[in-house]
């Protein structure tokens, strides 16, 4: 066989030498800090851009939850569901003038007001056998709208084909007390939530537990108060007498009522009301529970005084759960803005005032 011969290894290239290492700088602590920070920014900014509508992700979500709206009786406010359905002979004296809201910052917290069980004798008023919103009418409105009355529904946790019943099952009544609760708009197909002081005077109605779930003057579901986040402040349009010490938040009573002791805006006097009831359910009392509510102090709209007629003693005043809460709540609140004093107006007040109030179901 022939010889392989062993083939021939070309020659290695030169060996380089090695480049010398080029000195490394160290950046100091803070500048590693700077740009970890300066990135987790971005991605919360990214993070918010993304988010939904109402979850804090707009602007405008974010801004409404920002800001407690001040809303007078007959104010219909931004983006209401329906027309007023509130009765002008179910109405109250006329509460105070509007007035430009506070300077100082609302509290963020709802725990800094008076909290008062819904089933607390004489938080409500009215007027005897009147009910204080056509409830058909409300339920009519929804009615033509599917869209509103889809957010209605979801917005208070009730199934669309059950929510003529529900809202027959409610009590109209008047706030005596300026009351914070979380209010609705309708935008955009949804409905939108703000934080919401609504004026003593308002009409609105209750469930079997005393709580506020319909604002009648814009026809817009309640819900329990919220939090501010932000930079707190206020919006909407003030009235004279406002002061957070003087604002209550209403809680669910310990068990459904059968009935609600209501105080006669015009008279004084003291009514029962059954829960869900129709005009001209009513039933007079003689003399008022013993223990009571009383306004903390009225806010320009007529409330009873503090010795209804009939009252068989002294009165409790706020609630008979414990005290009000209103931790650094200052004792006395600064005047608002314009120089407006604490007179009362007592001309009576057409739940017409408000736009569109004038508009029937029919």
């Amino acid at each position: 066989m022939p010889r392989l011969r062993s083939a021939r290894r070309a020659p290695l290239p030169p060996r380089r030498a090695p480049r010398p290492a080029r000195p490394t700088t160290r950046l100091p602590r803070s500048a590693h800090l700077a740009g970890a920070a300066a990135a987790v920014l971005a991605l919360s900014v990214a993070a918010a851009s993304c988010a939904a509508p109402g979850q804090g992700g707009s602007a405008a979500a974010a801004d409404a939850a920002a800001e407690l709206v001040l809303q007078p009786v007959a104010d219909r406010g931004h983006d209401p569901f329906t027309p007023s359905t509130a009765t002008p002979d179910g109405a109250a004296p006329s509460p105070s003038r509007a007035a430009a809201p506070p300077d100082s910052p609302p509290p963020a917290e709802p725990g800094r007001h008076q909290s008062v069980s819904g089933g607390k004798a004489g938080l409500y008023g009215g007027v005897r056998n009147v009910a204080s919103c056509d409830v058909d009418k409300q339920i009519a409105f929804l009615g033509r709208d599917a869209d509103k009355q889809a957010a209605f529904a979801r917005t208070l946790r009730v199934d669309e084909g059950d929510l003529p019943g529900f809202l027959r099952e409610l009590t109209s009544v008047l706030l005596r007390t300026d009351t914070r609760l979380t209010g609705h708009g309708f935008a955009d197909g949804e409905a939108s939530p703000f934080q919401s002081v609504l004026q003593a005077g308002t009409a609105v109605m209750v469930d079997d537990k005393g709580v506020p779930r319909v604002r009648c003057a814009s026809g817009s579901p309640l819900a329990a108060p919220e939090k501010l986040s932000g930079n707190d402040r206020y919006g909407g349009t003030g009235w004279r007498g406002y002061r957070p010490s003087r604002t209550v938040v209403v809680t669910p009573a310990q068990r459904a009522l059968s009935r609600l002791v209501i105080v006669d805006v015009n008279t004084d006097l003291w009514f029962e009301r059954p829960v869900g009831a129709r005009p001209g359910e009513d039933r007079k009392l003689p003399q008022p529970p013993r223990d009571h509510f009383n306004p903390p102090s009225p806010s320009g709209s007529h409330s009873p005084s503090a010795e209804p007629t009939g009252s068989p003693g002294p009165t409790t005043e706020g609630p008979s759960e414990g005290p009000g809460t209103e931790s650094g709540e200052p004792s006395t609140a600064p005047p608002l803005p314009g120089g407006i004093d604490e007179e009362e107006d007592h001309e009576r007040v057409s739940a017409g005032e408000s736009a569109g109030a004038g508009e029937s179901a029919g």
